[in-house]
């Protein structure tokens, strides 16, 4: 059933952008070709500030650039600011639900504009040509938004496996790159070690964690760890995907220099050698703190802390744990 619809689909299509061929167009104030093809629908034509849903193929010459058919539609929009001149978005304007529309664009006059680049791609004579159907119009931002949720929901599975495997292919890519940061981050901690570096600073932050009657238990090269939570759910491991909520703070005046979630293989993607080693004492589920000395953060290289051998502070919270990528699920639209 899934590959007839979507058969059908194309071929309405390239049917529609073969009729497009043999249309009569008008010419919009920026220059931009156009042509709106009218439905029987009572909607009122979209008004700057609406948001319009919409299904669209852009082909450069006879060649199909992008499409969005077989995919979520797209949401844009609709506005008579002049920046959009000589673009699609131009004609949002006139358009309502159900209708459909052709635009032509001349690479020539998107030269001049310095719209698009002059290359091995994009030569003089090509003519962009953008068909799109209007699935809907949205008067509002929280009407648009809860219907980009749902098409998000219903189009996951797809964007699931899409993002994944372009993790995978990424990881795939830097494979070697990411072992030669391992490598050189190894022999900086045996330079640190060498050195007596990594000795005074793991000596400098159990005066610092005593001094504030902290409890945390040292793992790795000189990683601190206080852990409020051990979770409950699967072990973090390295090689496993792994995302946490974090808030990182200079630990020498307390203050935040990030807060965010990261997901990441562990022992795999590059990171301060304190994750790697910190992160391991969770399951899933898990919050506690990490105390990291300099050498283990970003040792000569001052990163977010700005000094060299800063040592840093990381609340975290470890919200999955999985043997695949995880790639975060939009949420379930308001109710």
């Amino acid at each position: 059933m899934k590959r007839i619809n979507y058969l059908f689909v194309m071929f309405a299509v390239l049917s529609f952008a073969t009729a497009c061929k043999n249309v009569n167009y008008k010419k919009a104030k920026s220059g931009l070709l156009y042509k709106i093809f009218p439905s029987d629908s009572k909607d009122s034509i979209a008004k700057p500030g609406n948001w319009v849903k919409l299904h669209f193929t852009m082909k450069l010459n006879d060649s199909i650039l992008q499409t969005t058919y077989g995919k979520m539609p797209i949401y844009a929009q609709a506005t008579d600011r002049p920046d959009v001149a000589y673009n699609p978005t131009e004609l949002l304007t006139l358009v309502k639900t159900g209708d459909s529309a052709v635009s032509v664009a001349l690479a020539d006059s998107l030269f001049k504009r310095n719209m698009l680049p002059e290359n091995q791609i994009y030569k003089k004579g090509d003519r962009l040509t953008t068909t799109f159907k209007v699935l809907g119009v949205f008067k509002s931002d929280s009407t648009y938004m809860a219907d980009l949720r749902n098409e998000q929901l219903k189009d996951w599975p797809r964007i699931q496996k899409e993002q994944e495997e372009e993790m995978i292919k990424n990881e795939e890519a830097n494979k070697e790159t990411w072992a030669q940061n391992r490598d050189q981050v190894k022999k900086e901690m045996e330079k640190h070690e060498q050195s007596g570096e990594a000795a005074k600073e793991i000596k400098e932050m159990e005066k610092w964690l005593a001094g504030k009657k902290i409890t945390a238990q040292k793992t790795g090269h000189g990683t601190f760890v206080h852990i409020d939570e051990p979770g409950t759910g699967p072990a973090v491991e390295n090689g496993k995907y792994v995302n946490v909520k974090y808030t990182g703070k200079v630990l020498a005046t307390d203050s935040v220099f990030q807060s965010s979630t990261y997901a990441v293989k562990l022992g795999v993607n590059p990171l301060i050698q304190g994750w790697n080693e910190g992160l391991l004492a969770f399951k899933e589920g898990g919050k506690g703190t990490l105390y990291i000395p300099g050498f283990v953060a970003y040792g000569e290289n001052p990163g977010p802390a700005k000094k060299p051998f800063a040592p840093l502070i990381f609340d975290v919270e470890i919200l999955k744990v999985s043997n695949r990528p995880i790639i975060e699920k939009p949420q379930e639209p308001a109710r």
